[in-house]
């Protein structure tokens, strides 16, 4: 049995796939499980931090109203990228194209608010002595803050070379896996930005 897949091109030319699609899902999907096992860690080692300090937390910041607008924009990084899949896997070329755009636009919005929200945040840590350097509470929430800021990036150049082969043609239909991927990713980071926000309003 082949590992590989044989497609055709709109041309009408026979292509091979490298990569068999099920090996492929299954590693972006395993890729995924680690990822979620370093957040839950994560959280759950703060989780018990609290509950051992009773003092935990004071001076703590309110989050900004900025990120209830990055969590918004998330969601739509989220919409867009699902709605590029479907218009992929149909040949909707033009569509896919303009949704891979817009999910690239937004991946950056959203780094750049949180941006701010960060700044705003530790403008008001300084203040009240909830920083990084001096307040385990606030060492977790901007480490938490970064690890998934992080990620989002990787995510922008994942996404960004995905939009970039598309404005030059380069999918159909037969690609639908590879959109796949990275629609999968943005969707576990939006879950992951979902709870770990949640997580910070709990903290907070």
């Amino acid at each position: 049995m082949s590992s590989g897949q044989s497609s055709t091109d709109p041309d009408g030319d026979s292509i091979r796939d490298p990569v068999s699609p099920i090996l492929a899902r299954m590693g972006m999907q395993l890729f995924l499980i680690s990822l979620a096992i370093l957040f839950i860690a994560s959280i759950v080692g703060i989780v018990i931090i609290r509950k051992s300090n009773p003092n935990w937390g004071e001076g703590a910041p309110r989050i900004p109203d900025l990120a209830w607008l990055s969590t918004a924009v998330m969601l739509l990084v989220s919409v867009f990228s699902q709605a590029g899949l479907s218009a992929i896997c149909r040949d909707s070329i033009r569509f896919f194209r303009s949704c891979m755009v817009i999910v690239l636009l937004l991946g950056f919005l959203f780094l750049m608010l949180q941006e701010q929200v960060w700044r705003q945040m530790l403008a008001v840590g300084e203040e009240s002595s909830f920083n990084a350097s001096s307040s385990l509470h606030g060492w977790s929430i901007y480490v938490l803050g970064l690890l998934h800021a992080m990620h989002v990036a990787g995510g922008l150049i994942f996404q960004g070379y995905v939009t970039a082969h598309a404005l030059r043609g380069g999918y159909w239909s037969m690609h639908c896996e590879v959109v796949r991927h990275v629609n999968l990713y943005w969707h576990f980071l939006d879950a992951v930005w979902i709870g770990l926000f949640a997580f910070l309003l709990w903290l907070a």
